[in-house]
């Protein structure tokens, strides 16, 4: 069997580290993504990836050095808390910004990649719960992230058959979003299974629909423990 080629966006901390290291533990050849200087990783591409330039080039390395993908993971994205009834807190250029980045660019990039891709290739979005029960970190976020699934959605019809899913994780500990106060107990206890997730869990999804749910397609998939269901 050939060696799958993967890539993940803002792949060098949190979720999008973990996707990355399951796939590259289980033999993967995987190209990573972050803003900052890494020289941790054998393929690592250093850029902001909502910048076309830095996206040629994502391309342009792909093509080069691999020839196809397989497997595109978008899970770099943008928030910050703003609660949601401080209404003028959250500014045109916030909302922008988080559009930008956590809808258009995922997009783009599949725009940009879907020609080294074939009809066993997979998409996966990295969504948020976020996106389907509206209380998340700010508005514009939990907006962007409906945007996402429904993309998912409408991409998994055109593009078919590359399979595109979304994987919504709940509060996951990460340092993406810093939270207030007791917002991560009070999360716990209103969660069936009795804690949060962590990026493993999401990694451990991610995983399983792309290489053991080969009849998925345009599905989102929550990953928050039941805490939807309080």
């Amino acid at each position: 069997m050939k060696t799958k080629i993967v890539f993940v966006s803002g792949s060098t901390k949190g979720i999008g580290k973990a996707i990355a290291d399951k796939y590259e533990t289980n033999g993967y050849i995987v190209i990573r993504n972050g803003r900052t200087v890494n020289t941790q990783y054998k393929h690592y591409i250093q850029g902001d990836i909502s910048d076309i330039n830095i996206r040629i080039f994502i391309k342009q390395y792909i093509k080069e050095h691999f020839g196809k993908i397989d497997i595109l993971v978008n899970n770099a994205a943008y928030t910050k808390f703003i609660n949601h009834s401080n209404l003028n807190l959250l500014t045109e250029y916030e909302f922008d910004q988080i559009y930008s980045i956590n809808v258009k660019t995922p997009f783009l990039i599949i725009q940009d990649l879907i020609d080294l891709m074939d009809t066993t290739s997979n998409i996966i979005n990295i969504a948020s719960v976020a996106g389907t029960s509206a209380n998340g970190s700010n508005i514009a976020y939990c907006a962007s992230k409906a945007a996402i699934i429904n993309m998912t959605k409408s991409l998994a019809r055109a593009i078919g058959p590359i399979r595109v899913n979304s994987i919504s994780p709940g509060l996951t500990i990460t340092d993406f979003v810093k939270f207030p106060g007791n917002y991560i107990n009070e999360t716990i206890e209103k969660t069936p299974i009795g804690k949060v997730g962590y990026p493993e869990d999401i990694a451990n999804v991610v995983f399983s629909v792309t290489e053991f749910m080969t009849h998925v397609s345009g599905q989102d998939f929550i990953v928050d423990g039941g805490r939807i269901l309080n």
